[in-house]
């Protein structure tokens, strides 16, 4: 009588750490995509001619964009994006659904998962 019902809660065990398995690699991924494009856009975002000119670093918002787009364009499933200037530091923010494996089954149980990542560049003339 017993056996049937420890054979159910391995199941269920193995179950929950396959999807806290996808929901991580997920996030690690978007972190990872998260730093990409934050580098990206924080090199190609620099207005070339006030940086030439010896004035105080600037960003363009135009450049940002495309390199944030291009950086969020290679990551896995359908990703929103959004970026700010934090007065040196430029911040890209990143957040996914991630369809979970089984808990879809469970009753009340979510079929996705939101993640979110976020990371920091800086930009310093020497």
């Amino acid at each position: 009588m017993l056996m049937p019902v420890a054979v159910l809660v391995v199941v269920i065990l193995g179950a929950l750490a396959v999807d806290r398995a996808v929901v991580f690699g997920a996030q690690r991924d978007l972190v990872a995509t998260a730093q990409a494009a934050a580098n990206d856009a924080a090199a190609a975002g620099v207005d070339v001619d006030d940086l030439r000119g010896g004035s105080r670093v600037r960003l363009d918002a135009a450049r940002i964009d495309r390199a944030v787009a291009a950086a969020v364009s290679v990551a896995d499933g359908l990703v929103a994006s959004r970026w700010e200037v934090q007065g040196d530091v430029l911040v890209v923010y990143l957040e996914r659904r991630v369809e979970l494996i089984f808990a879809k089954g469970v009753p009340g149980a979510g079929d996705t998962q939101v993640v979110r990542a976020t990371a920091r560049s800086v930009l310093v003339q020497s």
